[in-house]
């Protein structure tokens, strides 16, 4: 049995939220998670989290150390260093992926404004060509921010790492554009045992397609070792 919840404006959700979304609102994992029991809905919780999102298992206190509503947790390509990540990218070789995702901001962000206002100038191409300026913007300050550095900073899930108490899968492709393998680097081998780390060769963002068939593997992985971290560590409700 699963449930699927959105980030605040996305799948259909513009008219649903008064907040654009951004990496320190991990919070709203923790305030699923507690609706699910509240409402009886049946143990282990395995929380799974993809790119922005896959920071919300280690980003708040609420999902890491002993408060944790989540029996195992799982992180796919998370950008879990803001900043590096922006600047990753920024780089040249990485330039068409940027301006795909930048169009794809502007375009998300006038679906929102037909249904609410939000502040800030239109977003023009010509003046809205990367996403720092989108964050400079629109998500820092909509976020309660100064600025994107600041937003960058203290939005990071990296620091919060050490903090994890149940068992958690990092997975990264060694290819993404968007997040650097490097700033996994310094955590391994100093961070709690329940943290494991999977690096690949290939998958891009959040890719990892199957040959020969239109499979995305990856949720295969997280699956197994969601199985394999309940029977391990006896979280079976």
């Amino acid at each position: 049995m699963g449930v699927r919840m959105n980030l605040r404006t996305c799948g259909g959700t513009e008219a649903l939220s008064r907040t654009l979304y951004n990496a320190g609102q991990s919070e709203d994992a923790g305030q699923a998670l507690a609706a699910l029991e509240a409402s009886g809905f049946p143990r282990p919780y395995g929380l799974a989290g993809f790119s922005l999102e896959g920071t919300w298992p280690s980003g708040t206190p609420g999902m890491a150390g002993g408060a944790s509503r989540a029996d195992v947790v799982a992180a796919v390509n998370p950008t879990l260093d803001l900043e590096n990540c922006v600047r990753m990218l920024e780089r040249p070789e990485n330039a068409f992926y940027h301006f795909y995702f930048v169009r794809r901001l502007r375009s998300h962000l006038l679906r929102i404004r037909r249904t609410r206002p939000v502040p800030g100038p239109d977003p023009i191409p010509r003046h809205l060509r990367s996403l720092r300026e989108f964050d400079a913007l629109y998500t820092a300050p909509d976020g309660g921010y100064s600025s994107a550095g600041e937003y960058y900073r203290d939005a990071a899930a990296a620091p919060h790492l050490s903090g994890l108490k149940v068992p958690t899968l990092i997975l990264s492709s060694l290819n993404d554009p968007f997040v650097p393998p490097e700033i996994f680097t310094p955590h391994h081998g100093i961070l709690p045992e329940t943290l494991r780390f999977l690096h690949t060769s290939r998958g891009g963002h959040v890719g990892y397609w199957q040959d020969g068939a239109p499979h995305f593997w990856a949720g295969r992985a997280l699956l197994d070792f969601m199985e394999q971290a309940v029977v391990r560590h006896g979280r079976t409700g």
